[in-house]
Protein backbone atom coordinates (compact mmCIF):
# COMPACT_ATOMS: atom_id res chain seq x y z
CA UNK A 1 0.00 0.00 0.00
CA UNK A 2 1.33 3.45 -1.00
CA UNK A 3 0.28 6.30 1.29
CA UNK A 4 1.52 9.70 0.14
CA UNK A 5 0.16 13.26 -0.18
CA UNK A 6 -0.14 14.72 -3.67
CA UNK A 7 2.83 17.06 -3.25
CA UNK A 8 5.20 14.13 -2.77
CA UNK A 9 4.34 12.32 -6.02
CA UNK A 10 6.89 12.25 -8.83
CA UNK A 11 5.66 11.64 -12.35
CA UNK A 12 7.45 8.28 -12.41
CA UNK A 13 5.61 7.26 -9.24
CA UNK A 14 2.27 8.01 -10.90
CA UNK A 15 3.26 6.07 -14.02
CA UNK A 16 4.16 2.98 -11.99
CA UNK A 17 1.29 3.11 -9.49
CA UNK A 18 -1.43 3.62 -12.11
CA UNK A 19 0.16 1.92 -15.11
CA UNK A 20 0.15 5.00 -17.33
CA UNK A 21 2.68 5.71 -20.05
CA UNK A 22 4.11 8.87 -21.55
CA UNK A 23 3.62 8.97 -25.31
CA UNK A 24 5.31 11.49 -27.57
CA UNK A 25 2.88 13.64 -29.55
CA UNK A 26 -0.49 12.09 -28.77
CA UNK A 27 -2.85 13.12 -31.60
CA UNK A 28 -5.23 14.89 -29.21
CA UNK A 29 -2.37 16.99 -27.81
CA UNK A 30 -1.16 17.87 -31.30
CA UNK A 31 -4.68 18.91 -32.30
CA UNK A 32 -5.02 21.05 -29.17
CA UNK A 33 -1.71 22.80 -29.78
CA UNK A 34 -2.12 23.32 -33.53
CA UNK A 35 -2.92 27.03 -33.34
CA UNK A 36 -2.46 29.89 -35.81
CA UNK A 37 0.81 31.78 -35.58
CA UNK A 38 1.48 35.51 -35.35
CA UNK A 39 -1.64 36.46 -33.42
CA UNK A 40 -1.86 39.93 -31.90
CA UNK A 41 -2.31 40.12 -28.14
CA UNK A 42 -4.94 42.36 -26.62
CA UNK A 43 -3.68 45.44 -24.79
CA UNK A 44 -4.64 43.97 -21.39
CA UNK A 45 -2.85 40.68 -21.95
CA UNK A 46 0.26 42.33 -23.37
CA UNK A 47 0.46 44.53 -20.27
CA UNK A 48 0.49 41.36 -18.18
CA UNK A 49 3.19 39.88 -20.40
CA UNK A 50 5.40 42.92 -19.82
CA UNK A 51 4.72 42.80 -16.07
CA UNK A 52 5.68 39.13 -15.98
CA UNK A 53 8.88 39.66 -17.98
CA UNK A 54 9.97 42.45 -15.62
CA UNK A 55 9.27 40.56 -12.38
CA UNK A 56 9.29 36.80 -12.92
CA UNK A 57 12.82 36.37 -11.55
CA UNK A 58 12.00 38.13 -8.27
CA UNK A 59 8.36 37.26 -7.55
CA UNK A 60 7.59 34.64 -4.94
CA UNK A 61 4.82 32.10 -5.48
CA UNK A 62 2.00 34.26 -4.14
CA UNK A 63 3.15 37.28 -6.13
CA UNK A 64 3.24 35.20 -9.31
CA UNK A 65 -0.32 34.03 -8.58
CA UNK A 66 -1.78 37.40 -7.67
CA UNK A 67 0.08 39.75 -10.00
CA UNK A 68 0.05 37.66 -13.16
CA UNK A 69 -1.75 34.34 -13.12
CA UNK A 70 -5.07 35.39 -11.55
CA UNK A 71 -5.36 38.44 -13.80
CA UNK A 72 -4.38 36.50 -16.90
CA UNK A 73 -6.84 33.65 -16.33
CA UNK A 74 -9.52 36.21 -15.53
CA UNK A 75 -9.43 37.30 -19.18
CA UNK A 76 -11.05 34.03 -20.25
CA UNK A 77 -14.29 34.05 -18.23
CA UNK A 78 -13.94 30.42 -17.23
CA UNK A 79 -16.79 30.81 -14.74
CA UNK A 80 -19.99 29.92 -16.60
CA UNK A 81 -22.48 29.12 -13.86
CA UNK A 82 -24.45 26.97 -13.52
CA UNK A 83 -22.79 24.85 -16.24
CA UNK A 84 -19.19 24.95 -14.99
CA UNK A 85 -16.87 27.11 -12.90
CA UNK A 86 -13.34 27.50 -11.55
CA UNK A 87 -12.43 25.81 -8.28
CA UNK A 88 -9.24 26.50 -6.33
CA UNK A 89 -7.52 24.79 -3.41
CA UNK A 90 -10.09 21.98 -3.28
CA UNK A 91 -9.29 18.67 -1.56
CA UNK A 92 -8.97 15.57 -3.72
CA UNK A 93 -8.30 12.02 -2.57
CA UNK A 94 -7.62 8.62 -4.09
CA UNK A 95 -8.49 5.36 -2.36
CA UNK A 96 -7.71 2.12 -4.18
CA UNK A 97 -6.47 -1.27 -3.06
CA UNK A 98 -2.89 -0.12 -3.70
CA UNK A 99 -2.89 3.67 -3.19
CA UNK A 100 -4.06 6.23 -0.66
CA UNK A 101 -3.30 9.79 -1.71
CA UNK A 102 -4.79 13.16 -0.96
CA UNK A 103 -4.06 16.83 -1.41
CA UNK A 104 -5.37 20.17 -2.57
CA UNK A 105 -5.59 20.94 -6.28
CA UNK A 106 -4.48 24.47 -7.07
CA UNK A 107 -6.85 25.50 -9.91
CA UNK A 108 -9.24 23.56 -12.13
CA UNK A 109 -12.45 23.81 -14.13
CA UNK A 110 -15.33 21.44 -13.37
CA UNK A 111 -19.09 21.16 -13.25
CA UNK A 112 -20.76 21.73 -9.90
CA UNK A 113 -21.78 24.67 -7.73
CA UNK A 114 -20.27 24.20 -4.29
CA UNK A 115 -18.60 20.85 -4.88
CA UNK A 116 -16.70 19.94 -8.08
CA UNK A 117 -18.41 17.12 -9.96
CA UNK A 118 -16.85 16.54 -13.38
CA UNK A 119 -13.37 18.02 -13.91
CA UNK A 120 -12.18 19.05 -17.39
CA UNK A 121 -8.97 21.04 -17.05
CA UNK A 122 -6.30 21.38 -14.35
CA UNK A 123 -3.65 24.02 -13.88
CA UNK A 124 -0.80 23.45 -11.46
CA UNK A 125 1.11 26.71 -11.03
CA UNK A 126 4.49 26.83 -9.43
CA UNK A 127 7.15 29.07 -8.02
CA UNK A 128 9.62 30.97 -10.20
CA UNK A 129 12.25 28.87 -11.94
CA UNK A 130 14.91 29.36 -9.27
CA UNK A 131 12.74 28.04 -6.44
CA UNK A 132 10.69 25.24 -7.96
CA UNK A 133 10.88 22.37 -5.51
CA UNK A 134 8.53 19.43 -5.88
CA UNK A 135 7.66 17.77 -9.18
CA UNK A 136 4.88 19.85 -10.81
CA UNK A 137 4.22 17.20 -13.47
CA UNK A 138 3.84 14.54 -10.79
CA UNK A 139 1.34 16.66 -8.88
CA UNK A 140 -0.60 17.44 -12.05
CA UNK A 141 -0.72 13.79 -13.10
CA UNK A 142 -1.91 12.50 -9.73
CA UNK A 143 -4.74 15.06 -9.80
CA UNK A 144 -5.67 14.08 -13.37
CA UNK A 145 -5.68 10.36 -12.50
CA UNK A 146 -7.91 11.18 -9.53
CA UNK A 147 -10.24 13.03 -11.89
CA UNK A 148 -10.44 9.97 -14.15
CA UNK A 149 -11.66 8.00 -11.16
CA UNK A 150 -14.10 10.76 -10.19
CA UNK A 151 -15.46 10.99 -13.74
CA UNK A 152 -16.00 7.21 -13.83
CA UNK A 153 -15.08 7.25 -17.52
CA UNK A 154 -11.45 6.57 -18.37
CA UNK A 155 -12.13 7.18 -22.07
CA UNK A 156 -12.92 10.86 -21.48
CA UNK A 157 -9.70 12.83 -22.08
CA UNK A 158 -8.44 15.27 -19.48
CA UNK A 159 -6.47 18.43 -20.17
CA UNK A 160 -3.96 20.13 -17.93
CA UNK A 161 -1.09 22.55 -17.64
CA UNK A 162 1.72 23.20 -15.23
CA UNK A 163 3.83 26.34 -14.87
CA UNK A 164 7.40 26.82 -13.75
CA UNK A 165 7.84 30.56 -13.58
CA UNK A 166 7.42 31.91 -17.09
CA UNK A 167 7.25 28.47 -18.71
CA UNK A 168 3.96 26.69 -19.47
CA UNK A 169 3.65 22.98 -20.32
CA UNK A 170 0.38 21.48 -21.57
CA UNK A 171 -0.62 17.89 -20.83
CA UNK A 172 -3.30 15.53 -22.15
CA UNK A 173 -4.27 12.29 -20.39
CA UNK A 174 -6.16 9.78 -22.57
CA UNK A 175 -7.00 6.48 -20.90
CA UNK A 176 -3.59 5.13 -19.81
CA UNK A 177 -1.46 7.43 -21.97
CA UNK A 178 -0.35 11.01 -21.54
CA UNK A 179 1.65 13.49 -23.57
CA UNK A 180 3.40 16.77 -22.75
CA UNK A 181 3.93 19.83 -24.92
CA UNK A 182 7.08 21.81 -25.46
CA UNK A 183 7.61 24.74 -23.10
CA UNK A 184 5.86 28.03 -23.90
CA UNK A 185 7.50 31.20 -22.56
CA UNK A 186 4.74 33.56 -21.37
CA UNK A 187 7.11 36.55 -21.50
CA UNK A 188 7.36 36.19 -25.29
CA UNK A 189 4.60 37.66 -27.48
CA UNK A 190 4.40 34.75 -29.93
CA UNK A 191 4.34 32.09 -27.21
CA UNK A 192 1.79 33.95 -25.08
CA UNK A 193 -0.49 34.42 -28.08
CA UNK A 194 -0.40 30.64 -28.59
CA UNK A 195 -1.13 30.06 -24.89
CA UNK A 196 -4.21 32.28 -25.24
CA UNK A 197 -5.59 30.26 -28.16
CA UNK A 198 -4.78 26.95 -26.42
CA UNK A 199 -6.75 28.07 -23.35
CA UNK A 200 -9.64 29.26 -25.52
CA UNK A 201 -9.78 25.76 -26.98
CA UNK A 202 -10.30 24.39 -23.47
CA UNK A 203 -13.57 26.34 -23.38
CA UNK A 204 -14.54 25.00 -26.79
CA UNK A 205 -13.98 21.44 -25.55
CA UNK A 206 -16.01 22.02 -22.38
CA UNK A 207 -18.91 23.53 -24.31
CA UNK A 208 -18.96 20.57 -26.70
CA UNK A 209 -18.89 18.10 -23.81
CA UNK A 210 -21.80 19.84 -22.09
CA UNK A 211 -23.83 20.57 -25.23
CA UNK A 212 -23.53 24.35 -24.78
CA UNK A 213 -23.42 26.97 -27.56
CA UNK A 214 -19.93 27.63 -28.85
CA UNK A 215 -18.11 30.29 -26.80
CA UNK A 216 -17.40 33.69 -28.30
CA UNK A 217 -13.86 35.04 -28.02
CA UNK A 218 -12.39 38.48 -28.41
CA UNK A 219 -9.18 38.19 -26.46
CA UNK A 220 -6.62 38.63 -29.25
Amino acid sequence: MIRRPFEQWLFEDVEIAFNIERIKNLPLLMEWLDVPKNNILSYEIDKLRVLLSENVETWNEDELKMMFLAQFLGQFEFNNAPAYRVFTQRPFSIQTAEVEANGRVEWFIATGKQTPKKPFFFLQEYKPEKNSGNDPLGQLLIAMVDAQILNEDIKKPLFGCYMIGRFWFFVVLVEKSYSISKSYDATQTDDLSEIVVILERVKIHIHKELGLPAPIFGRL
